[in-house]
C-alpha cells in the first residue's frame, strides 16, 4: 500500500480534534482544553500539545485530552508519541471507533515489520470482548449485578406468590452470573494492569541492548510506534520484549509506559 496514501488518510481522520467527552474539574481547565482545541483548529500543533499536556500535568485523566494530544503529535510527525497517546485514549474509551482506527492506519506507517502468528479465533474472540469495556465501566457494572441481585433474592424471600418467587430467584441468579462474567474480566484487566505492562518505543531510532547500558551490544535496531511488553526497569534502563519474543533493554527515554 502506497505510504503517501496511508498518511493522508489518516490526516483526514485527525483533523478535528475532540470536545465532548472531556471532564474539567472546573472553568479554568475547561478554558485550556478548548484553547487547545483552538490551536489546534488553526494550526498551531505544537501550541496545541503544550496546551493539551497542561492538561495531564494537572491530573485531567480524560479518554479526550490523550485523543487530542495524540492528533497533535501525530500532525507533528511524532509518530511514536501519538501512538502512545492514542493508545492511552483507548483504555480510556475502548469502544472508540475513530480511536481504533486511527491506531490501524498509524501502525501501518510504522518502519518494523514484525512478523506475529494471529492468535486463534476463539483467543481473539475473548481478548475483543475482555477489551471491550474500561475498568470502571465494569466495576460499576459488577456493583450493578450484586446490587440487583441481593435486591431480588430479598424479593425471592418474601414474596408470597409462588410464580413471582420463581422468576426473583432467576432473575437473582441471573444477575449472579453475569456479575461472575463482568468480574473474571474486571480481574484480567487488573491483573494485566499490574503484570502485563507495556510501552511505545517513542525514539525514531532505537537500539535495544543485550543489558542495562550502551557498553552491552545491539541486539536489534526498532523504530518508533511499536507496542512492547514492559519486563523491569534498571538505572534508567527497560527491559521490553518485542511482539516476536526477542528482548532486550532500552533507554528509559526511548520508551514510554503506559
Amino acid at each position: 500500500m502506497n505510504r503517501a496514501w496511508i498518511i493522508s488518510c489518516l490526516l483526514l481522520l485527525v483533523i478535528f480534534p475532540r470536545a465532548a467527552r472531556c471532564d474539567p474539574r472546573d472553568a479554568a481547565t475547561a478554558a485550556i482544553f478548548a484553547e487547545g482545541n483552538g490551536h489546534y483548529q488553526s494550526g498551531d500543533f505544537a501550541a496545541a500539545e503544550r496546551s493539551f499536556r497542561l492538561l495531564l500535568d494537572q491530573g485531567i485523566d480524560s479518554g479526550a485530552v490523550y485523543y487530542n494530544l495524540g492528533n497533535a503529535c501525530f500532525k507533528q510527525k511524532k509518530l511514536g508519541e501519538a501512538i502512545y497517546y492514542w493508545e492511552k485514549a483507548r483504555r480510556k474509551l475502548p469502544g472508540d471507533s475513530d480511536i481504533r482506527e486511527n491506531l490501524q492506519l498509524a501502525n501501518l506507517l510504522i518502519v518494523d515489520r514484525i512478523d506475529v502468528p494471529d492468535d486463534p479465533l476463539p483467543v481473539r474472540l475473548v481478548s475483543q470482548a475482555v477489551h471491550l469495556f474500561s475498568i470502571s465501566q465494569e466495576s460499576r457494572t459488577v456493583l450493578a449485578f450484586f446490587v440487583t441481585a441481593n435486591v431480588l433474592f430479598g424479593v425471592y424471600l418474601l414474596v408470597r406468590k409462588p410464580r413471582a418467587a420463581f422468576w426473583a430467584l432467576t432473575g437473582s441468579l441471573t444477575c449472579i452470573l453475569l456479575m461472575l462474567l463482568v468480574g473474571s474480566s474486571l480481574a484480567w484487566k487488573v491483573y494485566e494492569g499490574g503484570h502485563r505492562r507495556q510501552g511505545v518505543i517513542v525514539e525514531q531510532k532505537a537500539d535495544v541492548r543485550s543489558g542495562p547500558g550502551r557498553e552491552n551490544i545491539t541486539v536489534v535496531t526498532v523504530h518508533e510506534g511499536i507496542v512492547v511488553q514492559v519486563r523491569g526497569e534498571s538505572n534508567g534502563w527497560v527491559q521490553i520484549s518485542l511482539p516476536n519474543g526477542w528482548t532486550g533493554w532500552l533507554p528509559g527515554s526511548s520508551v514510554r509506559v503506559l
